[in-house]
């Protein structure tokens, strides 16, 4: 496999970066994943904007603009033949030394990643997925919101957790015992035909895909909110769903154990990924304009 590193192509294994490298040392490093169909870069923008605040709250400085996250994201696509690809952008601060460094990181790591999508079934769009919740709390972000960051010890810790179910997403709570989000997805649930997900302020990750589908759904004429809920609000919706960069929208066919939606994918649900592909894959965002 070829992977981008530093600007130039090289295979997998000779990609090195020195052990002091405080993306390695201290977790000081971002990373977006993105999906590429049919060539095309769903959501770049929004990726790298993401990226680029964390950063700047990091003291990271993004030495790749927009447009060259674009041609190495292309240029690793052609160099493994792949068109339909499942993309990952990291960014690692740099070497500083060792002990805690308080100047800016000037001098950053840049590595892309691609690698063929998984297959995902249509039963997976019907049928969704199972969804329980963890003993794992959702822990605060280090900063004032939630970034994509080296530091992934939580979801780790969780997905541990779950590691014998099959098909199934954990939930995560906060101490409070509010509703989070997934493992690796952002959580949405319909009650009386209004569409309800986590506040960022619960530490969740703002995907992009989150703030995608609100958009998509206020423009279809549905009441967004977002607010402080607790696990009884979600096992008395009538459509419960996760979004993610890869998976797109995937309704959830029970929460420990209750089946929601009779099993199946509920209508507005299935209205949003018809929404969502329409514009992903037609001429909106990533093929790609709006």
């Amino acid at each position: 496999m070829e992977i981008f590193f530093d600007g130039r192509l090289i295979d997998e294994n000779s990609a090195v970066i020195k052990p002091i490298d405080h993306g390695f040392l201290y977790g000081i490093g971002l990373f977006e994943t993105l999906r590429v169909y049919q060539g095309e870069i769903a959501l770049l923008n929004r990726h790298y904007e993401r990226m680029a605040k964390a950063a700047k709250q990091m003291g990271i400085v993004m030495t790749m603009s927009m447009d060259q996250w674009r041609e190495g994201i292309q240029m690793t696509l052609m160099a493994n033949q792949l068109n339909n690809a499942y993309v990952r952008v990291d960014l690692s601060a740099g070497d500083e030394g060792t002990g805690l460094y308080t100047g800016i990181y000037e001098n950053p790591h840049w590595f892309i990643y691609v690698k063929p999508l998984p297959v995902f079934p249509e039963k997976l769009y019907r049928n969704g997925r199972h969804m329980v919740v963890l003993r794992t709390r959702r822990n605060m972000p280090e900063g004032e919101i939630r970034f994509k960051c080296h530091n992934f010890l939580n979801n780790h810790l969780a997905k541990r957790e779950i590691s014998g179910l099959k098909n199934t997403e954990g939930l995560f709570l906060t101490r409070r015992n509010y509703l989070a989000e997934g493992i690796t997805s952002n959580l949405f649930f319909v009650s009386n035909h209004i569409l309800h997900t986590p506040d960022i302020k619960t530490g969740i990750i703002p995907g992009t895909r989150r703030q995608f589908v609100m958009e998509l759904a206020r423009k279809s004429g549905l009441t967004v909110r977002e607010g402080l809920y607790t696990l009884d609000d979600l096992m008395q919706a009538d459509e419960v769903f996760l979004t993610n960069a890869i998976q797109e929208i995937v309704p959830v066919s029970s929460v420990n154990g209750k089946t929601v939606s009779d099993g199946i994918r509920g209508p507005i649900t299935g209205e949003l990924l018809t929404l969502f592909r329409k514009k992903i894959i037609g001429k909106g965002e990533g093929g790609l304009k709006a």
